[in-house]
């Protein structure tokens, strides 16, 4: 009897092994936390070839982006590891940072340097997107650039040349507002909250606006400047121009009305360039130009506002090396020159070898846009939206005030100093240098 006994305990022994080990196996799942934006379903299309060739699962969850901070900071800090790497924002990156949920990859980095080759990716991108402080938080996963997407089409048709000047782009978004044929000159975000800030931010910085006086000694808000009125006061001018409902439309909303015929420009991020060509409900392919965002005069020096998005390992995670696994296949050379190739929702290029190759700049060419704003220094990502870890609080205070200046609830130059005071509280209070 004892004899039996022990054979079956060693019968469950050897099943119960058996079920850890093919747990174990199964137990190769990376999962990743990331907005939705254009590039999930770029990196989608190409998993396939990731798991045959390393047998690593990826299980992607996207969200709209207005839910995104919240859900991955509270994913960061709540200790249980559920997901395994995420996106994070440009302007999260301070605020992440400091919450210690980000791994620090430098030890990784450093270890498979040759592998990852670090010189091959956009300098701009790796500074901006990759280095916090000390640390490295993440890779550059979507580097995005803005600029005007404009229909070549509509120009031609009404002989409107490329604006380059604020009062040039103002003239054209009028000449080609047509409500009885649905068509508006333009297509902005102006929701309250982050989408207001997105594109008001991005005209602003073009026309030499900053958000901080002089930073790293003084970080008065600058924006109830001339600069913040002026632009502000561009798009309460404009507001009867453009669509009806845009006080409540989001960044999707803006490239999506642009997409199907409804606007005659837009300013939107590169990740967007692509898909107006090969989305297969876009119907503005083969007539869609890129120029710089407008300029108060031809005299200024032209800028790119700067953002995007890193993958960062959140530190509670328990397969960090399949995950680091899966971020160097997704950032790397190879995969940068499949994924921007993805028809309908591309990827966006993170590698110079990318955005220099003939071939893809002929078939792509905005990439020599991407190229000569590293090159010749014009991507801004200090002035148009911070990486200080304030940012979130910054963006709340001013999506609210630019709503109800623009809709006309407030006025102008009094929201703007509400903004510019809630502002200064804010760093006062964080320890920050304040003049004003």
């Amino acid at each position: 009897m004892k004899r039996l006994i022990g054979m079956l305990l060693a019968c469950t022994m050897i099943l119960s092994m058996a079920g850890l080990s093919a747990s174990a196996e199964e137990e190769r799942v990376v999962r990743f936390l990331t907005v939705g934006d254009p590039y999930v379903g770029a990196i989608a299309s190409l998993l396939p070839e990731f798991e045959a060739e390393t047998g690593i699962k990826v299980i992607i969850d996207s969200i709209p982006y207005l839910d995104s901070h919240a859900k991955i900071l509270l994913e960061l800090t709540n200790g249980t590891g559920s997901y395994d790497c995420v996106s994070v924002d440009i302007c999260w990156i301070g605020e992440f940072a400091q919450s210690g949920g980000l791994l620090d990859l430098t030890e990784l980095v450093e270890r498979d340097a040759e592998e990852l080759d670090v010189e091959n990716f956009l300098p701009g991108a790796w500074e901006a997107l990759a280095v916090y402080e000390d640390q490295i938080i993440g890779l550059p996963l979507a580097p995005y650039y803005m600029y005007m997407h404009y229909r070549t089409d509509k120009f031609e048709e009404l002989g409107l040349s490329v604006p380059a000047t604020k009062d040039e782009f103002v003239e054209a978004v009028k000449a080609m507002y047509d409500p009885s044929s649905n068509f508006y000159g333009l297509t902005v975000a102006l929701k309250r909250g982050a989408s207001v800030v997105h594109d008001w931010a991005a005209y602003y910085n073009g026309f030499g606006g900053k958000i901080f006086k002089d930073i790293p000694n003084d970080y008065s808000a600058a924006i109830n400047g001339e600069i913040g009125y002026e632009t502000t006061k561009m798009f309460a001018d404009l507001l009867a121009y453009l669509p009806s409902g845009v006080l409540q439309y989001e960044n999707a909303d803006r490239w999506n009305a642009f997409m199907h015929g409804m606007a005659g420009m837009v300013a939107v991020f590169n990740a967007n360039s692509p898909q107006f060509e090969t989305a297969e409900d876009s119907l503005v392919a083969g007539n869609v130009g890129y120029f710089a965002m407008p300029r108060l005069s031809e005299e200024d020096e032209e800028s790119l506002p700067f953002g995007g998005f890193s993958i960062g390992i959140n530190k509670d995670s328990r397969h960090i090396e399949d995950t680091w696994t899966f971020m160097k296949w997704l950032t790397s050379a190879e995969t940068d020159k499949k994924w921007v190739q993805v028809p309908g929702e591309p990827g966006v290029p993170t590698r110079l070898s990318t955005v220099q190759d003939p071939e893809l700049v002929e078939k792509y060419p905005y990439f020599e846009i991407i190229y000569n704003a590293e090159v010749q220094g014009l991507a801004d990502g200090v002035n148009y939206r911070s990486r200080l870890p304030e940012w979130t609080q910054i963006e709340e205070v001013l999506g609210l005030q630019l709503n109800q200046a623009i809709s006309g609830e407030k006025d102008i130059q009094q929201a703007l100093d509400e903004a510019a005071a809630e502002i200064n509280a804010i760093m006062k209070e964080a320890g920050y240098p304040v003049a004003d």
